[in-house]
């Protein structure tokens, strides 16, 4: 990490800790606009991605971050360029007590959503209180998506992803009512009230799981889903016209939802939200823009710029210049590349967000848009399409990585499969061993990438977090391989746990493959068959390469001794993979993780500690890691930053020992830009959300400048030609991301 972030980040705790300490606007970079939005003008991204859920207080995927940012806000926010300055956003201003136990914030006036609600203390009261009681539920599933950053400032026994046991009867809603996170004290004034402080309490205001809702329009459009027959749920509230007020119809809302979850088409999970899905669109943000349609068949996301859009809080308001956005999805890279080569001709709008991250140009296209000598001989990246202009390599707070899942379930009889081959330690590390990242990232990601060594990125805040020298048991080796999957066939593991720790009753699971005794032949004479199949986002080139080589590898060596063990590749749209994987129906996927929020605990927890939102569905549940990461948290309400480092590496040290991940790549980013695009501008927290269109603009007779702080600042005109952006992250070997932050 550079001097100048763990100055800032130094500079945040140490004010955070005094009494009434005072955080309010500032002068940050400013976005100049026009008065009025540019009438009929469009811009398109084209992606390879498809959507899991946009509702803010559900989804915990990148590309859905990328959908919401531009609808949906927070009330602190990232300030330009900076990965560790928060600013006031919704807020106005904020204090902090000593203990910082107790935040008193005052909103900005005058701001309301997209359908006309006004933005008060209300709203807040909603959105926080909804993200916290949706408890990381989504329908299939529980404690997977990202309440859980909410909920560590709470009671940790209200949170399944914390460790604790959720009914969602209404004594569980009357519980995290009666936590009074928020405390309404006047319509544009009210308390965020804290039991566990957390000196990353900015950051954890920053993450789409706390983007503030218009209460009403949430409301009355998710009941209308939930009062259908079909969903054969029975609410206590099915009108809420009947509540005497604002606040009470509210409360019944909460118990409306919790009436929908493990009932109805919703068994093991919680009732569908309407904006999960938004297909007639969504007004409910107070953001630049607003969703006007989502395809259901085409996966198309359509957005309006919002003509009441408070312009942000900066001294020159934003003002969106693309009256149009929209996000198509088209499968075909190479479909893609010619769109952009055409769009770049012409100077039409289009966006194609890429490489590992966003996977519409993989690494392994980079030269159809970058200069081959210049990016190997001197790594400059210059575009070869006349009309594209490039921007990177940029680093961010990310890992990519392959679980290894102990406790799979089928997916369609909701029972665990009884070959669980990843719960024997050896089949693990012999997968790992069965590939070279250094060759892939070499050969097919272009050089863009660093090799993994743990879940903790380089750079990540507190100082101390990565540790270049803990390193994974796996290498690359094929002779391990092979002595490990001989061992593992003819002595496999008879004992195997369930993910909440407890013993599998004996004969529960079976590992028996291959045989127990070779053939004077040296070959099994009768194998007993398994299939372990892998996945991998469609599109994504270098994760299904990494995949390949594990099951070319695995597959060779079962060939040689008739083992009868078949490994099989299978991509998958992420959309789908992502619901998937968190439902524990996948043996081993390829996946990222992005930082929600610049700091260790963010990665160390979701991926490590039991019932957290990677442990959980693949079945880890090593009680160590609950041990140290429960530590690291009590650090960071102290403000003890070597112990959070501290045991960030010991935690590390556990799991490249269980050899619980196959970690693949700390990805680079770069953009690719029509040239008649102005307004980009890097931000390494919000590495994985894509272009923010309300910020661009057309350079047609205009002028660009740098502001101090490094973010641009540029005069916008309004242009007569839609524009096309071709956005590339070019990052090594991921899905998406993870937002949420996230997962990706």
């Amino acid at each position: 990490m550079s001097n100048l972030k763990a100055t800032t980040v130094m500079l945040l705790l140490a004010l955070t800790v005094f009494s009434s300490v005072y955080f309010a606007s500032k002068a940050v970079p400013q976005v100049s606009a026009q008065s009025q939005t540019s009438s009929g003008s469009t811009i398109t991204w084209e992606t390879v991605n498809t959507h899991e859920f946009i509702d803010p207080q559900v989804s915990y995927y990148s590309f859905d971050y990328a959908i919401m940012q531009q609808v949906y806000e927070p009330l602190l926010q990232y300030n330009g360029t900076s990965g560790t300055d928060v600013i006031p956003w919704l807020a106005q201003n904020y204090t902090a007590s000593s203990d910082l136990k107790t935040y008193s914030f005052t909103l900005r006036s005058g701001i309301t959503f997209a359908d006309g609600e006004p933005l008060d203390s209300t709203s807040v009261y909603f959105a926080l209180n909804r993200a916290v009681l949706m408890d990381g539920s989504m329908p299939t599933g529980h404690g997977t998506q990202a309440s859980w950053i909410l909920q560590q400032l709470l009671n940790t026994s209200l949170s399944t992803t914390l460790g604790g046991t959720v009914t969602y009867k209404p004594a569980y809603v009357a519980s995290v009512l009666a936590e009074n996170f928020v405390s309404i004290t006047s319509p544009t004034t009210f308390t965020i009230n804290v039991m566990n402080p957390n000196s990353a309490f900015p950051y954890l205001l920053t993450v789409p799981a706390a983007d503030i809702v218009a209460p009403n329009y949430v409301m009355q459009h998710d009941l209308a889903l939930w009062n259908q027959s079909s969903t054969g749920y029975t609410l206590p509230y099915p009108s809420l016209s009947s509540a005497p007020d604002e606040m009470t119809m509210i409360k019944d809302y909460f118990y409306d939802f919790a009436a929908t979850c493990n009932a109805g088409i919703t068994p093991s999970g919680c009732g569908t939200t309407y904006l999960d899905n938004s297909y007639q669109g969504s007004m409910a943000g107070s953001g630049p823009y607003w969703i006007q349609s989502v395809g259901q068949t085409t996966n198309d996301v359509v957005f309006q710029a919002n003509p009441n859009y408070w312009g942000g809080p900066y001294a020159t308001k934003i003002v969106p210049q693309y009256q149009t956005a929209k996000i198509n999805y088209i499968p075909d890279v190479e479909t893609r590349v010619v769109d952009l080569r055409s769009a770049a001709a012409s100077g039409q709008a289009f966006i194609m967000g890429g490489g590992q991250a966003l996977l519409d140009l993989p690494n392994d296209h980079l030269y159809d848009v970058a200069d081959r000598s210049l990016w190997v001989n001197s790594g400059q990246l210059q575009s070869t399409i006349p009309g594209v202009t490039l921007y990177g390599m940029y680093s961010g707070y990310a890992t990519l990585f392959d679980p290894f899942d102990t406790n799979v379930t089928n997916i369609f009889t909701g029972k665990p499969y009884t070959f669980q081959p990843f719960a024997d330690r050896r089949i693990r590390l012999a997968f790992a061993d069965a590939v070279n990242m250094s060759e892939i990232i070499a050969t097919i990601s272009n050089r863009v990438g660093q090799v993994a060594t743990s879940v903790t990125p380089p750079g990540l805040p507190p100082a101390g977090s990565y540790n270049p020298n803990n390193l994974p048991a796996y290498s690359y080796n094929p002779d391990a391989v092979q002595a490990l999957l001989l061992d593992a066939m003819m002595h496999p593991v008879t004992s195997f746990n369930f993910e909440n720790g407890t013993a599998a009753p004996s004969g529960y699971f079976n590992n028996t493959f291959g045989c127990s005794t070779l053939s004077s032949s040296g070959t099994c004479a009768t194998p007993i068959p398994q299939t372990v199949t892998l996945v991998a986002a469609t599109g994504n080139t270098v994760d299904l390469a990494i995949l390949n080589s594990i099951a070319g590898t695995v597959n060779n060596v079962s060939s040689t001794y008739n083992m009868g063990l078949t490994v099989t590749v299978e991509p998958i749209p992420s959309g789908t993979l992502l619901t998937q994987a968190f439902s524990g129906n996948l043996y081993m996927y390829a996946l990222a993780w992005f930082d929600d929020y610049p700091w260790a605990i963010d990665f160390t927890g979701p991926m490590y500690a039991p019932h957290n939102a990677y442990p959980g569905p693949d079945g880890w549940n090593i009680p160590q890691m609950g041990a140290l990461y429960s530590d690291s948290v009590n650090a960071s309400s102290s403000g003890d930053l070597a112990r959070i480092a501290s045991d960030t590496d010991a935690m590390n040290t556990l799991a490249n020992g269980a050899v619980m991940y196959l970690w693949t790549q700390y990805p680079q980013f770069f953009y690719v830009v029509t040239s008649v695009v102005q307004g980009f501008y890097w931000n390494p927290a919000l590495l994985s959300n894509g272009p923010l269109f309300a910020v661009l603009s057309p350079t047609t007779a205009t002028t660009t400048t740098t502001s101090a702080a490094g973010a641009p600042s540029s005069n916008l005109t309004i242009a007569a030609a839609a524009v096309v952006i071709i956005f590339v992250v070019a990052i090594a070997a991921i899905v998406a991301r993870g937002r949420k932050k996230t997962k990706t």
